[in-house]
C-alpha cells in the first residue's frame, strides 16, 4: 500500500520544487541588465545624490556691426560674418502654470570682431545668472541685454562691436524659445540699409544631467 502511493508523492514533490526554481529564476535580474542601466534608469534617491536632469536650451546670438573693408583693400580670408548690422532677440516663455526657476549661462565666442574660440580655443561661460519666470510669463534678452551681462563694466559706445555666443538656459520643465534674427545690408552705420533680412528660429531643448556643484549657488 505504502508503494502505491509513493510514486503520485515524489511527482507531487517534483513539481514543487520546479515551481519553486523557476519563481527564482524570474526574479533574478540578468548581470547584463544590471550593467547596462543607463544612469537615468537608476533609482531616483541615487539620482538625488549626485545632481539632477534639466532641459537645456541653447540660444545662439549674432549681434552688432561687421564693417565693409574701406575702398581698394582687400581682406585677408574671410570675415567671421558678411559685413553688415546684425541683431538678436531671444525669447522665452514659460507655458507651466508654475513658477520656474532659470539658470541662465552667457558665453561669447566673438568679441570686438575677434574670434576668441578659434578652434583648438575654448572659452567658458562668462556669467552665469539666476531667475524666476512666473506662470505663463515671457521675458526675453536682445542684443543689449546680452552685452549688459557679458560686458558689465564697458557699455557699447556708438555701433555695437560685432558679438558672437551663446544664452544657455536651464530649467527642470519644458519651456517654449524662440530666436527672431535680424540683418541689414552693409553701409553706414547711421544710413537705413537698403534691405533688411529676418528669420525666426525655434530652439530645440535636451535633457543633460548636472552634477551637484558643476554650477554656482
Amino acid at each position: 500500500m505504502f508503494r502505491k502511493y509513493l510514486v503520485p508523492v515524489l511527482l507531487v514533490v517534483q513539481v514543487l520544487v520546479f515551481l519553486l526554481l523557476a519563481s527564482v529564476f524570474v526574479r533574478q535580474p540578468s548581470a547584463s541588465a544590471a550593467n547596462d542601466a543607463a544612469p537615468q534608469d537608476a533609482p531616483q534617491a541615487q539620482i538625488a545624490t549626485h545632481g539632477q536632469y534639466v532641459w537645456s536650451y541653447a540660444a545662439k546670438f549674432v549681434c552688432g556691426w561687421q564693417q565693409p573693408t574701406a575702398a581698394g583693400v582687400n581682406p585677408q580670408g574671410e570675415f567671421i560674418v558678411k559685413p553688415g548690422n546684425y541683431a538678436t532677440d531671444i525669447n522665452i516663455h514659460n507655458p507651466n502654470y508654475k513658477q520656474v526657476p532659470l539658470r541662465k549661462k552667457f558665453i561669447v565666442a566673438v568679441e570686438g570682431g575677434q574670434p576668441l574660440a578659434n578652434e583648438p580655443q575654448q572659452v567658458e561661460p562668462r556669467y552665469i545668472m539666476t531667475m524666476t519666470l512666473n506662470a505663463d510669463m515671457v521675458t526675453m534678452d536682445d542684443c543689449n541685454n546680452l552685452y549688459k551681462y557679458t560686458h558689465p563694466a564697458a557699455p557699447p559706445t556708438g555701433p555695437m562691436p560685432l558679438t558672437i555666443g551663446y544664452l544657455v538656459i536651464l530649467s527642470p520643465t519644458e519651456l517654449d524659445v524662440d530666436v527672431v534674427y535680424t540683418a541689414g545690408a552693409p553701409g553706414a552705420f547711421n544710413v537705413a540699409p537698403s534691405s533688411t533680412s529676418i528669420d525666426v528660429e525655434r530652439v530645440t531643448g535636451k535633457r543633460v544631467f548636472v552634477p551637484f556643484g558643476a554650477l554656482p549657488n
